[in-house]
C-alpha cells in the first residue's frame, strides 16, 4: 500500500519560523506542520511511497539519532495518518 498526495491537490506552503503553513485547496483549511511532516509531504509530492521506503529515505533526517528503525517507522506512520486526517494525502 502506498501513500500519495491527493490528486489535483496543490501543495502550497510558506515557511514560518521552524514550521510550514500548508493550504488545502479542497477544504480551504490551512495547516501548520513541523519539519518531518513537511519532508514526508514533499517526498509524497514527488511520487507515491510506502512506510518502509519513507523510513529509509528520511532516516538521515531523524531528530533523535538513538531512535530505532522500528520506532522511526512508527513515527512516520503516525505522521502519514495525521496528513491523511488533514486531507492532504491518501492511499493509492
Amino acid at each position: 500500500m502506498k501513500w500519495q498526495v491527493i490528486p489535483n491537490q496543490v501543495v502550497n506552503c510558506c515557511l514560518w519560523d521552524d514550521e510550514f503553513v500548508f493550504y488545502n485547496k479542497f477544504s480551504g483549511d490551512t495547516h501548520l506542520l513541523g519539519s518531518m511532516a513537511t519532508r514526508i509531504l514533499m517526498e509524497l509530492r514527488q511520487s507515491p511511497s510506502n512506510v518502509l521506503s519513507l523510513t529509509a529515505m528520511l532516516a538521515p533526517c531523524r531528530q533523535v539519532k538513538m531512535v530505532t528503525d522500528e520506532e522511526f517507522s512508527f513515527q512516520i506512520e503516525h505522521f502519514l495518518n495525521e496528513l491523511n486526517t488533514l486531507g492532504l494525502i491518501e492511499f493509492s
